[in-house]
Formats: C-alpha cells, sequence, structure tokens
C-alpha cells in the first residue's frame, strides 16, 4: 500500500523490497538536477577555453598554449592539474547519470543510487579541488575567466553534493 507524503510517494514492492520515490523536478532533486546540469556546463566551458591563464603575450588553457615561441607545457604539476580536472569532469558526467537514473528510471533503488549519487558528487568535488589548489599553487597570477567558471562548477557540484546528502536524511537512507 503506498505511502503519500507532500514530497515523494513511496512504494514497497513485496517481490524485490526495493523502495520507488515519484520523484517531481520541484524539490531537492531537482535542485540536485539543476546544480549538477549548470555545474556540468560551466565546467565544460572552462575546461576546453584557452583562458585559464591570461597574460600580455600569452593565453593559456588545460591543452592549448597560443604563444609563438613555446608549443606547451611539460611542468609534472599542470599534468597533475590536467588528471585531477579531466576526473573531475568524468565524475560530474556520472553525476548527471545518477540523478536522471535517481529521477526518470523507476525499476532500480533509489535509495542506492541516491547513495551513489551524493558519494560520486563528493568525491568529484574533492579532484577538483585538488586541481585547482595545484594549479593555484604554481601559477600565483594570471588566472583567468576559464579557471573561474571551473571553480564554479565544482562550487555547484559541492551544493548539488549537500542537496543529495539532504534527500538521503529526508528519505530515510543509511550508510
Amino acid at each position: 500500500m503506498p505511502v503519500v507524503s507532500s514530497r515523494t510517494t513511496t512504494v514497497t514492492s513485496h517481490s524485490t523490497g526495493t523502495a520507488v520515490h515519484a520523484i517531481s523536478f520541484r524539490g531537492l532533486a531537482g535542485g540536485i538536477f539543476f546544480c549538477i546540469a549548470i555545474a556540468l556546463v560551466l565546467y565544460v566551458v572552462g575546461f576546453s577555453t584557452t583562458a585559464w591563464i591570461v597574460t600580455r603575450y600569452d593565453d593559456e588553457g588545460l591543452w592549448e598554449r597560443c604563444r609563438c615561441d613555446l608549443n606547451g607545457r611539460d611542468d609534472g604539476w599542470f599534468r597533475a592539474t590536467q588528471a585531477m580536472i579531466c576526473i573531475g569532469l568524468l565524475g560530474l558526467i556520472i553525476s548527471l547519470i545518477c540523478i536522471f537514473i535517481y529521477m526518470c528510471v523507476h525499476s532500480v533503488s533509489k535509495n542506492q543510487t541516491l547513495l551513489a549519487l551524493t558519494i560520486v558528487c563528493f568525491i568529484t568535488v574533492a579532484f577538483m579541488a585538488i586541481g585547482f589548489v595545484v594549479f593555484g599553487a604554481n601559477v600565483k597570477s594570471n588566472v583567468s575567466w576559464s579557471f573561474v567558471l571551473c571553480v564554479v562548477g565544482g562550487i555547484f557540484t559541492l551544493i548539488a553534493g549537500i542537496l543529495s546528502a539532504v534527500q538521503m536524511r529526508q528519505s530515510g537512507v543509511s550508510v
């Protein structure tokens, strides 16, 4: 028999014992989806543009350097930044898939999907933060809008992780 509240409808199947929630874009799940979608757009733009460092003669992104006399960086810290930022992008994509599954696919356990989403969001933010700190510690000045877009995307990912933790608590998911 369904249990109806103001936020979700929970139906427990007797054959599998999994909880099924009717999710709307108006509640916390919608906020999580919005935060992840905005984070992904900002992060992809920042990830792919050449304005992480802007000086008078140099525009440099993660993947291309626009300057006549130099082709690119071979610094280990820069490779570490690239790796952390790539892992962050992968985590954002996985988070988007998790929230899509949580909101739209009713044949899987919502509790497990929400737990996975929360874990992925926080791990993603950790990798992003490591990349930002490594980059910022070595550049120290002239960071530009591409870097800032990625940082703002990371903040939105953190907000999505916090909202998913709140959703877990409200849904009664135990770890």
